[in-house]
């Protein structure tokens, strides 16, 4: 397939109207004619839940796997 062909899913005559590498020039959508920016994302939260819950998860997998066994053993 040629370059800058539009891949299978194009008619052969179909021109392309992107160049490849031109996504990452696009700019934010101005969509009430102010700028829209997504807040950072709070990674050191998101490390300190992730640990939080892996704190809790260890014991609580360990007590469920030690009840399930004494369950079997009763039973």
């Amino acid at each position: 397939m040629a370059e800058g062909s539009g891949g299978p899913w194009t008619s052969p005559g179909a021109q392309v109207s992107a160049q490849p590498g031109d996504s990452n020039r696009a700019g934010p959508v101005d969509l009430a004619g102010g700028e829209h920016r997504v807040p950072a994302f709070p990674v050191e939260r998101a490390e300190r839940g992730i640990q939080l819950v892996s704190r809790f998860a260890g014991p609580a997998i360990f007590f469920l796997v030690l009840g399930g066994l004494v369950w079997l053993l009763v039973n």
